[in-house]
């Protein structure tokens, strides 16, 4: 029930569920993404001011100025940018002609080398420096580089290079008001962000704002575990409330940002966590309800009525189910229904078994009619043999009426017994043997013994039938015949399970065999006695063998049928 009530319910919590885990995730993801927005846009703005110091050293260049010219330009380009850059003409082999200092910017060797000079006109390189600041650490600078004309008072020209120097940091008092730059400098502000050298010193963005302060130890230990491979694309992190985010951008340094959760953020983890809760024991309030009621309206009702039915089958008799008006009415048909079923299997259980009984008796009265009836046949067979003159004709009455007292013997087992269907072959066996040689005037102490082992096996009647015959015509053929001239000796019989599907009858003598016992005659030797022994055996669906060594001996192996109810013979 409980199953079920998840099934219908589970869906809706599902879905209010993901939607509340969404708001979560984008409310965690927020502070994240606006610090990777920071980075784009600082490297954006640095990209901004290279290319506006490029594009003014390019128009500089166009101007063919001599070198007193170029010392005029350059003081009046470090006044409209507020002395933020510093700029500087060179030779062409990087030496430094002439030069205007920035307020903003250390004074710079007075050699450039090689590697930072463009390599054809045109080229505009751009480099990064690491220069020593004037109160501490340092800060990281851009190199820009293009090449231009130097002419003279003669109108000579030759080839040299124009190079401004700018930092990477801001400055208030450079930036007019409306600059979105002016957003990084908020004291206090959602944004805080430094600038990471090439050594990976950090220095503020800002360095007249009021100084964030260094970032944790943690953020500066993962920025130093970075491989140079790392530190060319994003990276970003989480530290409690606060979101870091590492990227590099133009001139070849870094920048690293940091943003928290605003207010709104932090009421929307709060709503997710108490959403959260809602949902938990609002389903949990439903699936207790539904299943206090469906325990009282259908559980309990269906446990008394199954109560009920382990009663009638432990103690049978009439099924009363108790019927109340709390249980369902499809509940309250069924136990009727059920009532009404288990009264008329009461009355047919009651009429089966009676019939059952008669049943029983008939086939007990049966088999014991055909007992005597066998009886009297095997006596009117002997009376008759006795009247006899020709031996070979008494002797032929005479198996006839072992044969019948066989099956008169195994109908008396049947009746006596009381197993109408299957028949102990233990006491069976040992008691036809010992008739079988009684009839033959062979008691007990005389010429012949008798051996006789027989395992505790229940066959049916119809396999019990050919077997009782098998035997009999066997012990009858070795007394006849095996032990001629007085001869003493000893017949074993032996019945024994051999396979969980097999059984095995053993016979065996030690008399003179068959060649001798049959001398009279070819067609003697298969005689009716061979012809039913084989018979018999094929109608027990086994194999015979015979081996004619210091005797005769019948082996014969046949499976065992299976009852109704699928069991082997036992």
């Amino acid at each position: 029930m409980i199953v079920i009530i998840l099934c219908a319910a589970g869906p809706m919590a599902m879905i209010a569920s993901l939607q509340a885990w969404n708001s979560y995730r984008h409310t965690l993801e927020a502070p994240v993404f606006r610090a990777d927005m920071a980075v784009s846009r600082i490297d954006l703005e640095v990209r901004h001011d290279v290319d506006h110091i490029g594009a003014l050293l390019s128009s500089i260049s166009r101007m063919s100025l001599d070198e007193g010219g170029f010392v005029r330009i350059f003081q009046m380009a470090r006044s409209l940018t507020g002395e933020f850059y510093r700029l500087a003409l060179l030779d062409d082999h990087g030496r430094v002609l002439v030069g205007v200092n920035g307020n903003r910017v250390p004074t710079l060797p007075t050699q450039v080398p090689y590697d930072d000079l463009p390599r054809f006109s045109g080229d505009v390189r751009v480099v990064p420096l690491d220069i020593p600041a004037q109160n501490a650490g340092r800060h990281s600078y851009i190199r820009v580089t293009l090449s231009t004309p130097i002419s003279d008072s003669s109108g000579t020209v030759r080839s040299g290079f124009l190079t401004a120097v700018m930092p990477v940091v801001w400055s208030r008092h450079h930036l007019q008001i409306g600059d979105p730059r002016l957003d990084f400098m908020q004291k206090n502000g959602v944004i805080e962000a430094w600038i990471v050298g090439r050594d990976l010193t950090l220095s503020p963005l800002c360095d007249d704002c009021a100084s964030p302060g260094p970032p944790p130890a943690e953020v500066q230990r993962w920025i130093g575990a970075m491989t140079s491979v790392q530190r060319e694309v994003r990276q970003t992190m989480s530290v409690g409330d606060a979101a870091f985010a590492f990227g590099p951008i133009e001139g070849g340094v870094a920048a690293l940002t940091m943003t928290r959760r605003n207010p709104a953020e932090t009421h929307a983890l709060v709503m997710f966590v108490i959403w959260l809760f809602v949902i938990v024991g609002l389903l949990g309030c439903c699936l207790t309800i539904v299943t206090q009621g469906a325990n009282a309206l259908l559980i309990a009702p269906v446990r008394r009525l199954t109560g009920s039915v382990e009663r009638w089958q432990a103690g049978g008799g009439v099924f009363d189910a108790q019927a109340s008006w709390v249980m369902p009415i499809e509940i309250r048909q069924l136990a009727r229904a059920f009532t009404q079923a288990t009264r008329s299997l009461a009355r047919d259980e009651r009429r089966l078994a009676r019939a059952a009984v008669r049943q029983e008796l008939l086939l007990k009265e049966m088999h014991h009619r055909v007992k005597n009836n066998l009886q009297i046949v095997a006596s009117l067979l002997n009376l008759q043999a006795n009247r006899i003159r020709q031996t070979e004709a008494r002797q032929e009455f005479a198996q006839a009426r072992d044969r019948v007292r066989a099956l008169a013997t195994l109908h008396r087992y049947l009746y006596a017994e009381g197993e109408l269907f299957s028949m102990n072959m233990e006491h069976f066996v040992t008691e036809l043997c010992g008739q079988i040689m009684q009839a033959a005037g062979h008691g007990s102490g005389g010429q012949l013994a008798l051996s006789v082992q027989a395992a505790t096996l229940e066959l049916e009647p119809d396999q019990a039938v050919p077997l009782a015959l098998i035997i009999t015509e066997i012990v009858s053929n070795a007394i006849k015949h095996a032990f001629a001239d007085g001869r003493s000796g000893t017949i074993s019989v032996t019945l024994e399970r051999v396979e969980p599907r097999k059984a095995r009858l053993d016979i065996a003598d030690d008399g003179i065999g068959l060649a001798g016992g049959y001398q009279q005659a070819k067609e003697e030797r298969s005689g009716i006695g061979m012809q039913l022994i084989r018979g018999f055996a094929r109608q027990l669906g086994g194999k015979l063998e015979i081996i004619e060594e210091e005797g005769t001996r019948y082996i014969l192996l046949f499976p065992l049928k299976e009852d109704e109810s699928g069991d082997l013979a036992r």
